[in-house]
């Protein structure tokens, strides 16, 4: 296939081949976890039937180790069916068969529901992101990574390379899975994975990894772009917390929670 993706599909439809656009950049060769997120999304979505329409509500992973450049197979459960909840265990490894990221996905029934106007969440009021500037501070020139190769960003309030809280629009310019369409629920789960980057205090010789991903969606998002608006908080204790809310140009859509590992090198 030469279209351009982070993933490409192979003859077995549980299995993934990673290319360089998965990359985090950081490691040698180590996925970014947006990727992963992603494509284990958009991977129930595409294999899992539901006994009524159903919207995914729901994305945690557990990060047990580095995912590296290699295919990935991802093996699916449903733990819980019904016509209201649906809740899926899977579980991503590598060739060998180590599991690598454990993964539940929750979906709930589509139902038209006339909330209160008081009740509605309140519009967007950061700028949108064709009034927003955009960046590329995590590009590095001599190599392929999934935040500079497959994501657009521009700055809404504050900017990636500044210390502290920051409002930044995320938009996929590639396919995850090649061949197939991008979900509304495969940008907002990527996006979730942006936010202890975008809300890092700590210089360079410090460590803050999240050793998980919680990605809570209250509505899909309309249109491409994506916004995240996180804080982190690091009390000294060797881990932190970064929490963030998820945005399209209309309203809030979500909110993301990472569980960080806090190391000074």
């Amino acid at each position: 296939m030469s279209e351009a993706a982070v993933y490409l599909p192979t003859d077995d439809p549980e299995t993934y081949e990673s290319t360089p656009m998965a990359n985090a950049g950081w490691y040698e060769e180590g996925q970014h976890g947006g990727a992963v997120a992603a494509l284990v999304t958009g991977h129930v979505e595409h294999q899992i039937p539901t006994l009524v329409p159903m919207e995914i509500a729901r994305v945690s992973l557990e990060l047990f180790r580095v995912v590296p450049l290699v295919p990935l197979t991802i093996r699916t459960e449903v733990i819980r069916e019904g016509k209201r909840i649906q809740t899926v265990a899977a579980e991503i490894s590598d060739p060998s068969g180590t599991v690598l990221t454990l993964v539940t996905v929750q979906r709930l029934r589509v139902a038209d529901q006339a909330i209160p106007a008081e009740a509605l969440p309140e519009p967007t009021q950061f700028p949108g992101p064709d009034d927003s500037e955009p960046t590329d501070f995590w590009r590095l020139a001599d190599k392929v990574m999934f935040h500079s190769h497959a994501i657009e960003f521009r700055a809404a309030d504050g900017r990636l390379a500044d210390k502290g809280p920051a409002t930044i629009w995320t938009r996929l310019k590639v396919p995850i899975v090649a061949g197939r369409a991008v979900t509304p629920a495969q940008r907002v789960a990527l996006a979730g994975d942006f936010a202890n980057g975008i809300a890092h205090k700590l210089d360079d010789d410090w460590v803050y990894m999240n050793s998980d991903l919680t990605v809570g969606i209250a509505r899909y998002p309309e249109g491409e772009w994506v916004a995240v608006a996180a804080d982190s908080l690091y009390p000294g204790r060797g881990r932190g917390l970064t929490r963030s809310s998820l945005w399209d140009p209309k309203s809030q859509v979500g909110q993301s929670t990472q569980t960080l590992f806090v190391h000074h090198s």
